[in-house]
């Protein structure tokens, strides 16, 4: 039998792949795990057969994100690569699908029964993201994890619309009694609104309401009343839900993975716009998406996000968009900070505070006192939207932080104690999600930093017939 290290140096040899360069880490259970995922092709089934005998299985479910076992376990059998998989991953799976399958049934519930009301209440809504996907662009909603269910709604029907949910025996948990914005803010775009999870107890059944897309205004040109006049219908088993239309959702995923995200959600973002792209294929107007991302200002995103699933999954996007569209700058750089986001290890990763993580990522002692002091005690203006609004306590803010710190050490200290324990959440964990927290902040700067100046040019051009 060979060994599975002296395949791997000999893969990284004779690899041709591009991506091997911008992720240091790339291997050949990495390639093969690209070319394993989106729709069965006969000559593709062909090429995976060849090379399975050489791949390490262990090693590739464990590159594997956990939000894509099941669909891994799905293709492997499309492919008929079962007799090649351990029995024992091939399981697990198995349960991983099972297990969505049994959060769908009660989502699909809970989505039906409101979307029965807020028809009964003429309140326009439209489901966003993961939930069309899973019933849609996935062969079965089952291969597609959610953890919750995304509405948007207009804004002046923002209120009714909550409580028809709160009706329905949704409400905001415990946890995010000590919601502060001033802390959440940290990690979302400036002016975004923050929109809670509303859990209907004893169901794990969330959903988030909002008035914005990433892709939309207050941030682009991009008025959301614009958005409504293009609403769809799409078949949902014997419903019809209202979604975005084809080309809004493409804007609306990418921008979400990349500019809300800088790609820490990982691999499954980069298949979803896949998926969408490869359902509608027919539909797409690449000319006009072009044409439209410069002229709303988002086209150094779309085009290393496209580019990144192009390259990963061959996705059928044409040449053309991306020849007649201005590269972004430092892409290589880009690419290397993006792919190490995408492929980092979830599992390692979500045992990390991320506090402490923001705290090791800053370039100076002080500012990393500072970073963590601002957990204990933050200060300033409230000018983050919160949906739903939290009631402002008038408690003194030292004891707030104190009741705070409290809850922290009743509900997350027990969790990272165990890591500690266990191994996972060695020193070298938060140095890699301390580093982590750079990229994500290195790619803001380098990409947002230019919208900055684009609209500061903007301003300063003067105007044709101005003096």
């Amino acid at each position: 039998m060979s060994n599975p290290l002296s395949l791997r140096q000999e893969w990284k040899s004779t690899s041709c792949d591009p991506l091997a360069r911008f992720y240091p880490g790339y291997s050949r259970e990495h390639e093969f795990l690209l070319q394993l995922l989106g729709r069965p092709r006969p000559e593709q089934s062909l090429t995976l057969l060849r090379a399975a005998p050489q791949v390490d299985w262990q090693r590739l479910f464990l590159i594997t994100p956990p939000d894509l076992s099941a669909y891994l376990g799905h293709q492997i059998s499309a492919h008929g690569l079962t007799s090649h998989c351990p029995e024992q991953l091939f399981l697990e799976a198995g349960d991983a699908r099972r297990a969505t399958a049994a959060r769908w049934l009660r989502l699909r519930f809970e989505l039906r029964n409101l979307m029965s009301e807020f028809n009964r209440h003429n309140l326009d809504f439209a489901v966003l993201k993961g939930a069309v996907l899973a019933f849609i662009a996935y062969p079965d909603s089952s291969l597609r994890p959610v953890s919750d269910l995304d509405l948007l709604v207009r804004r002046e029907n923002l209120e009714k619309a909550l409580k028809l949910i709160g009706d329905a025996g949704f409400r905001c948990p415990e946890r995010f009694e000590f919601a502060n914005p001033l802390i959440i803010k940290d990690s979302v775009v400036p002016g975004e609104e923050i929109s809670l999870p509303l859990e209907k107890p004893g169901t794990q059944a969330l959903i988030e309401v909002h008035t914005q897309l990433e892709s939309a205004e207050p941030w682009f040109p991009v008025s959301i009343e614009k958005v409504w006049e293009h609403i769809e219908e799409t078949a949902w088993n014997d419903v019809c839900i209202p979604i975005l239309d084809v080309h809004e959702f493409l804007f609306h995923l990418v921008l979400h993975l990349s500019r809300g995200h800088y790609f820490s959600l990982g691999l499954r973002p980069l298949l979803d716009v896949h998926l969408w792209v490869e359902l509608q294929e027919k539909r797409l107007d690449w000319q006009w998406i072009r044409k439209e991302s410069v002229r709303r200002g988002y086209s150094d995103w779309m085009y290393l996000t496209l580019k990144m699933v192009k390259d990963s999954f061959l996705t059928p996007i044409p040449r053309e968009f991306f020849d007649h569209m201005a590269t972004p700058p430092n892409l290589q750089r880009l690419q290397k900070l993006a792919y190490q986001q995408i492929w980092a290890d979830q599992r390692a990763h979500s045992k990390v505070p991320p506090r402490l993580a923001i705290t090791l990522s800053q370039p100076s002692v002080g500012r990393a006192i500072s970073s963590l002091f601002k957990r204990l005690d933050p200060d300033g203006a409230l000018d983050t939207p919160m949906i739903p609004a939290l009631k402002i306590s008038k408690k003194p803010r030292w004891r707030l932080s104190f009741r705070r710190i409290l809850r922290d050490l009743k509900v997350k200290a027990p969790i990272y104690l165990q890591a500690l324990q266990n191994g996972s959440l060695a020193w070298s964990s938060l140095e890699r999600a301390a580093r982590l927290t750079r990229g994500r902040t290195e790619i803001r700067n380098i990409l947002m930093g230019r919208e900055a100046h684009r609209e500061e040019q903007g301003k300063t051009i003067p105007k044709k017939g101005a003096a």
